[in-house]
């Protein structure tokens, strides 16, 4: 009897600590689950709103441009950025994050300072300057999303993926911004 004892102890012993490390796998995978929502949650909040703006922006400038190039270039943005959008709302399907619908406070105001501005040559400057800004800051977001392991595997394809498209960009704001500066 004693030895069926000891028996029943050890496959209980057994049994527990394989439930143990199961009930620490499923805990473990429950907060990578979580670090991923939270992270595409954050990937796709500022990069849709910063789409959106790219697109206003865009139309603004090409509206009140005075300057060829950056007449030609805000068509150019409000192209990529349009479809980059379209790309962001196919890549968060079935992730439980949603695409925003509006831009921040922040680019609202943004906006609206340049819709109150007089077409011209300083708003050319100040648009290009403003384009300059807001692509480093999009191509930091989204170094980062490619890079960042927890991110959704879709979400960071994306990311890799436009990429080029916000360098190529930068590279143009910043040639037509020394154009305008000389």
């Amino acid at each position: 009897m004693n030895r069926s004892l000891v028996v029943v102890a050890a496959l209980l012993c057994a049994t527990s600590g394989a439930s143990m490390a199961q009930d620490t796998a499923t805990t473990a995978q429950s907060a990578t689950t979580a670090q991923s929502g939270a992270a595409a949650k954050e990937f796709v909040e500022q990069a849709g709103t910063g789409g959106l703006a790219e697109v206003e922006m865009g139309e603004l400038g090409a509206k009140k441009a005075t300057n060829g190039q950056v007449k030609a270039f805000a068509k150019h943005v409000v192209e990529d950025h349009t479809k980059a959008n379209q790309e962001l709302v196919t890549a968060s399907k079935g992730k439980g994050v949603q695409v925003p619908s509006s831009r921040t406070a922040l680019h609202k105001a943004t906006i609206e300072k340049f819709q109150q501005q007089e077409a011209g040559k300083s708003f050319d400057r100040d648009y290009m300057e403003q384009m300059v800004e807001d692509h480093k800051a999009a191509i930091e977001l989204f170094e980062t999303a490619a890079d960042d392991e927890k991110l959704d595997l879709d979400l960071r394809t994306y990311a890799k993926r436009v990429l080029p498209t916000l360098r190529d960009h930068l590279k143009q704001a910043q040639a037509i911004q020394s154009k305008l500066a000389g």
